[in-house]
């Protein structure tokens, strides 16, 4: 019991953590895009998707190899082993991080010219590139610590990488403005390197500030007289690691897709390198953004779904399995239909109050969709995951690239659609490999969707939502004059009329309450108390 209270505290710890680190990372993008313009937010955003795959290839799964590795030695006295798998480790990823960033580096003309099709990305990833080799080694630790079960150090690199990150990007965006919109990009895109640098420099402190204390509980749980040989960890990391790697590229590829395909098919549509470069920033800069904010829920919902379903797995309990299956599906549903209508009712109401671009909203209305769709990717895979079916969700996904990369190529390149076509495709994508997911777990375990409280109930109160929502703006409009105290007005009164339309239809029931972590037992209390929750 122990053992599971501590192991839902480290998972509640990095939740928090992941969540802080999301929110913090989302709102900066729009002073950014504010200031360094739609072709700016563009040039940055071009670097990323190549940063990432570079990242994930030279890194990948070895920091959760590591963790399980350090896990293994400390439950067999292995205190030597224990220490050794972190310099082998340390040692690997340095090597690894050392080579790709310098791939990076030799490679970034040819990538800009040829790939992202702007010459300008150039000096975007010259400055990305030291970051591959910071945060390689940097994971290490984290991998390490993880081993251990104590992931407060996990919880405050992550942090002081986003603070310092945000920092960085900031002042030299700032900076380097007056010189050019292509050098500003790339000052905030060395942000990734300089919250590199101070992640690693914190886990070094702890871990020096604490090295005597590890030496110590290391000597005392070292009852193993022949402890694993370097080369043997060496080997039993990159093995263990390639399976995740292969998992972990697939959303950094779908990046990438977007980023070497769209510029391009845009072009090829007769728009040009500038607007194309403009039209890219719209999309992922400022549209994609807004889309990760109701997915940061269901992240949380899957972290704390993998467990619950494992447990139940364990014990063969068929009947529990589809339970919380359930109730994970209905919550999905349930925060990210909202999500979706909300932001296409009001696209470019939002579009204008947070970036001063109308233009983007429609841009936002057909990516809207994404919300729905990813969310319920996010939570099946959970459940697949859960199941020990791990390879599955990444199989799909992968399916769902396909769709995607048709339907952008296809439809980018018609100028009336332009960087629609990619948010469709966007869209598409993560539809086939949420079907797909819901397909393979009603395969193994019969789990069907219940059309009544997952898709009618949501759907009578999501209409009524939309009414009102688009009313009250109006309204709020001709009354105040001010877009966004009226957008503001709108979103607070949809809201509430979505959560009170779904409490009288009898869409949201307390199990489901229950379900979500933390807050979801205190609301259920508060409902019961003004009945308005039935059981």
């Amino acid at each position: 019991m122990e053992g599971k209270s501590s192991f839902l505290q480290g998972a509640f710890i990095l939740t928090l953590a992941g969540i802080i680190v999301k929110i913090i990372g989302a709102t900066y993008r729009i002073p950014l895009t504010r200031f360094i313009g739609k072709e700016g937010i563009g040039l940055y955003q071009m670097a990323y998707p190549i940063y990432n795959i570079m990242f994930v290839i030279s890194t990948g799964g070895i920091p959760l190899a590591i963790s399980k590795l350090v896990a293994e030695k400390v439950a067999l006295g292995d205190g030597k082993g224990t220490q050794r798998v972190l310099r082998v480790s340390v040692l690997l990823l340095t090597i690894t991080g050392l080579i790709f960033s310098l791939f990076l580096l030799l490679s970034a003309k040819f990538i800009a010219v040829n790939i992202l099709s702007d010459p300008r990305a150039y000096y975007s990833l010259l400055a990305v590139a030291p970051a591959v080799f910071f945060v390689a080694v940097m994971s290490a630790f984290r991998g390490f610590f993880q081993g251990l079960q104590t992931m407060i150090p996990t919880a405050v690199s992550q942090i002081t990488e986003q603070i310092v990150r945000v920092i960085t990007i900031m002042a030299l965006a700032y900076l380097l403005m007056p010189k050019g919109i292509e050098f500003a990009a790339a000052g905030a895109t060395f942000g990734a390197a300089t919250g590199g640098i101070a992640s690693l420099i914190v886990l070094l402190a702890i871990y020096f500030r604490n090295k005597r204390q590890l030496n110590d509980f290391f000597r005392s749980i070292n009852t193993v007289k022949h402890t694993e040989s370097g080369k043997s960890i060496m080997s039993r990391l990159i093995i263990q690691a390639i399976p995740i790697t292969i998992g972990q590229l697939v959303m950094p590829v779908m990046q990438f897709i977007d980023s070497a395909i769209v510029p391009s098919r845009l072009q090829a549509g007769g728009f040009t390198i500038s607007q194309s470069t403009e039209l890219y920033g719209q999309l992922t800069g400022e549209a994609t953004t807004l889309i990760n904010f109701p997915t940061m829920i269901t992240v949380a919902l899957a972290a704390s779904l993998v467990p619950t379903i494992s447990e139940a797995y364990a014990q063969k309990n068929l009947v529990l399995i589809k339970e919380r299956s359930a109730i994970a599906v209905r919550l999905s549903i349930l925060l990210c239909l909202p999500s979706f209508i909300g932001l296409c009712v009001l696209s470019t109401e939002i579009m204008t109050m947070l970036y001063k671009d109308a233009a983007a909203g429609p841009i936002l209305a057909v990516l809207s969709a994404s919300a729905l769709f990813l969310g319920l990717h996010q939570t099946l895979s959970g459940v697949l995951q859960g199941l020990g079916k791990t390879a599955i969700p990444v199989k799909n996904m992968f399916i769902g690239s396909i769709f995607k990369i048709i339907v952008s190529y296809v439809f980018t390149a018609i100028p009336a659609v332009n960087v629609r076509g990619a948010a469709l495709g966007t869209v598409v994508g993560f539809a086939v490999s949420s079907l797909l997911n819901l397909l393979t777990i009603r395969k193994i375990i019969g789990f069907k969707l219940e059309v009544g409280s997952m898709v009618v109930k949501p759907v009578i109160a999501v209409v009524i939502m939309a009414f009102v929502t688009k009313g009250f703006y109006l309204i709020a409009f001709d009354l105040l004059g001010s877009n966004s105290l009226s957008t503001l007005v709108a979103i607070l009164v949809g809201a509430l009329v979505y959560g009170l339309s779904l409490l009288a239809v009898g869409g949201i029931k307390e199990e489901d309450l229950l379900f979500l972590p933390k807050i979801g037992p205190k609301l259920a209390r508060i409902l019961k108390k003004l009945r308005l929750l039935r059981g």
